[in-house]
């Protein structure tokens, strides 16, 4: 141990007086000899990282501790932030240490308050709010760098995690919530982004897409087939997409529940693809397109609905009712233009719409004839033919090409003409039920139209060749379409084969998929033309159940089909307005017309477009008869009468009793209502005269639809308005009738049964039909509701 003096140049002995109790220790002198108060610190905090637990390693700890007695000349440093962020100090005077005693206080970078990375140490003393006093710089503590290597590990994971949360964050704003809504009749395969959805429908998927670098797309086709029915863009300029495949489903915007903006209550969403703002939901008005469209025809949106329809028409094949829906509410749209617009701008929806189903649907005959009479009804016959002539230039064998020209082309149906040139095309196409079937029709129509003497013999013998004909069509080629089998059972009930026709229908229905509304009224139609003895089937057992739980539907049925007549209370049970008036009306067109005719005009466009088409023209010619303006809106309640109305009106304002082409053009049904109405004449008395002979009715509708089962009450109620109208004598002039005379004149003018010559010669006689019995009123306590 060595007894020379230590040197202690910067007086850290009397700083730290404890020091001394360390001494002799070589590595210490040197430091004090140096007087290097950083170096003395430095080894005193290696002497501790080795010294066993003891009174040795507290003192030296209480000298590490104590950093002010180490303190060196320093500049005073800056410190300045800004909301926390900066170089700010950290510490404080011991508690109970006298005011303006010094402290060891240390600059540290903070971040938003939070010290994130320590730098040095000084002895400062705060004067009040002054800024701190520095004194000197003190060594570092002993826990700086492991506190540094914490502040760097903090700060890498804090790197880390913010790169995380951005790159969720940024994978959050790629992504987007798609909802996808199939108002079809079919399922569809969806796929947008990298997602997939098969959609049944009528119902709607929601997932999540992510965006690329391009923009969202929706591709849409039918499961398990390639050709794509829609491909559109989605906008992505919002957090929720809303698809409507086609357009099809009626959609609307609403407010959320609690929802505080200004603003529409709802807003509508006719496009197939737009996005939901915020503070909206999605409400589904009308999930199918059927509904969709009616829904907006109701409303009077016929652009709306006949978008709708159209754009099923386009992708569904075999889709006869849209094609129809939209054909009547663009025939409607365009009607509503100003007259004096040229033709092509006032009739391009009807033109663009038949134009569409004639080269979308080229193998479908039923929307090729649908196309036509749409042509034909705003005097672009011409262009249709032209456009046949070409198809079938370039299809020169296809037996349906030839049949669209034929169609488009003179001569007209119901001529020998027409008969011919369709027999010629058969013997063409010998193996094409549809040019076959078209000749048959023909011959049909020609035996219903031709106004020449026929003899009975030549009549029938014309009549059994045309069944002959069906019979061995049908042994190769059956009806697979309801119009064929409708053809078919006309035909068949003529020649008086009324086995033959039961069989028919009875066949057809084996397939389940086929008994529709429309194949069950023509099932029951033909079992009432046939007869119990000649059919073989009952027709309710062919009611579907969903139908048969509709009591109001199943009274329809009945109705048309000639098996009931609802009673009032029936009618008036029925808890739907629109069926009740739609029940009542059909019922009033036989038993009471008059006031069928005047419910009619008042009626709204759900209850018209679901009237029957022959009651529709029933009432619409029977107003345009009285010269009632009102008839329009009758002609405008379903297709079948909208594409009728100019024949059907011409004839029943014509005074000719010649049936022109464009009436034998027609179904057989508006064909007699035709017959029907334009039989009846105003007299001068004021009561109707029938002029034209009705006992041919049965053998224009062979079915017997609603002109043939009218005709009855119809004459009857004109019967009953003769009677009841006093037809007053005039008196001569210059002669002045008095006493007994005058009593005799009232007598015979208040006698209504004295009027019964008259009136049967005017009423019954040109009919050549029996007078019908007065109608019956109800017994009371009928309770099974069975006609008397």
């Amino acid at each position: 141990m060595s007894l020379a003096p230590v040197t202690d140049p910067s007086g850290l002995l009397e700083r730290a007086p404890r020091l001394a109790e360390l001494l002799p220790d070589a590595a210490l002198s040197e430091a004090l000899a140096r007087g290097d108060a950083w170096a003395v610190h430095a080894v005193l905090s290696r002497r501790l990282e080795h010294e066993p637990p003891g009174p040795t390693r507290e003192l030296l700890a209480a000298l590490v501790e104590d950093r002010g007695a180490f303190v060196i000349a320093a500049r005073s440093p800056s410190a300045s932030s800004v909301l926390g962020t900066g170089v700010r100090w950290k510490g404080s005077p011991p508690r109970g240490a006298a005011p303006n005693a010094p402290f060891v206080a240390e600059r540290t970078v903070t971040v938003l308050g939070v010290p994130v990375w320590p730098l040095d140490g000084y002895l400062v003393r705060a004067d009040g709010k002054a800024p701190l006093q520095v004194i000197g710089q003190v060594p570092p503590s002993r826990g700086r760098s492991r506190r540094r290597a914490v502040a760097l590990a903090g700060m890498a994971l804090g790197l880390c995690g913010l790169a995380g949360l951005g790159a969720v964050w940024l994978e959050a704003r790629g992504m987007r919530a798609v909802t996808v809504v199939n108002g079809l009749s079919r399922p569809v395969d969806v796929r947008i982004g990298g997602e997939h959805w098969v959609v049944a429908p009528g119902t709607q998927e929601q997932g999540r897409v992510k965006l690329g670098d391009d923009l969202l797309r929706a591709v849409t086709t039918w499961p398990g087939h390639e050709p794509v029915i829609e491909d559109v863009w989605l906008p992505t300029d919002g957090e929720r997409i809303l698809y409507n495949v086609k357009g099809a489903a009626m959609l609307e915007a609403v407010p959320d529940d609690g929802a505080t903006y200004s603003g529409p209550r709802s807003r509508s969403l006719p496009e197939s693809a737009m996005v939901l703002q915020p503070g909206e939901r999605l409400s589904v008005q009308a999930a199918n397109w059927e509904a969709a469209a009616r829904a907006f025809a109701e409303a009077g949106r016929w652009e709306s609905a006949g978008r709708v329809a159209s754009s099923v028409a386009q992708v569904e094949p075999g889709n006869a009712l849209a094609r129809e829906m939209a054909a009547r509410a663009l025939l409607i749209l365009d009607s509503q233009a100003p007259v004096n617009l040229p033709d092509a701008l006032r009739w391009r929806n009807t033109r663009g719409h038949a134009a569409m189903l004639m080269h979308t649907w080229q193998e479908d005959p039923g929307a090729q004839a649908l196309a036509l009479s749409l042509l034909r009804l705003i005097g672009d016959g011409d262009a249709a033919r032209a456009r046949y002539t070409e198809h079938a230039q370039q299809h020169p064998d296809s037996p349906l090409a030839a049949l669209y020209l034929q169609r488009a082309s003179p001569p007209s149906l119901g001529t020998a003409e027409a008969v011919a040139a369709y027999q010629e095309l058969a013997k063409r196409f010998p193996d094409s039920p549809d040019v076959v079937r078209a000749w048959l029709d023909a011959r049909w129509r020609f035996e219903l139209g031709d106004s020449r003497p026929w003899s009975d013999s030549e009549r029938q013998d014309f009549v059994t060749e045309t069944a002959r004909l069906l019979k061995a069509l049908e042994e190769k080629h059956p009806p697979d379409t309801l119009e064929a089998l409708e053809l078919d059972v006309r035909i068949l009930l003529r020649a008086q084969l009324r086995d033959a026709a039961t069989t028919r229908v009875r066949r057809y229905a084996e397939d389940a998929r086929r008994r529709t509304w429309d194949f069950l009224v023509l099932a029951g139609r033909t079992a009432a033309a046939a007869g119990p003895e000649h059919t073989s089937y009952v027709m309710l057992d062919w009611v579907p159940p969903a139908l048969a739980r509709q009591p109001e539907r199943m009274a329809l049925l009945d109705l048309l089909t000639g098996q009931r007549t609802p009673k009032a209370a029936e009618v008036a049970a029925v808890t739907s307005p629109v069926d009740r008036a739609v029940l009542r009306l059909t019922r009033d067109v036989l038993q009471d017309p008059k006031r069928a005719l005047k419910d009619a005009v008042g009626e709204s466009e759900a209850v018209l477009s679901r009237l029957d088409p022959e009651v529709a023209a029933l009432l619409a010619l029977e107003l345009t008869r009285e010269g009632d303006a009102r008839a329009k809106n009758l002609f405008n309640a379903s297709l079948p009468v909208m594409l009728a109305r100019e024949p059907l009106r011409n004839h029943v304002l014509s005074a000719s009793r010649a049936t022109g082409p464009e009436l034998i053009r027609l179904a057989p049904g508006l064909r007699a209502a035709a017959t029907l109405v334009h039989a009846r004449r105003d007299s001068q008395e004021g009561y109707p005269v029938f002029v034209q002979r009705l006992d041919g009715l049965a053998r224009v509708d062979a079915l017997g639809g609603f002109a043939v089962r009218a005709a009855g009450p119809w004459m009857r109620r004109a019967f009953d308005a003769c009677m009841d109208t006093k037809v007053e004598r005039p008196t001569p002039p210059g002669m002045l009738l008095r006493g007994a005379v005058v009593e005799e004149m009232a007598r015979q003018e208040d006698d209504r049964e004295g009027r019964r010559p008259n009136c049967e010669a005017r009423i019954v006689t040109p009919t050549r039909l029996p007078l019908p019995r007065a109608a019956a009123t109800t017994p009371a306590g009928n309770a099974n509701g069975a006609d008397p």
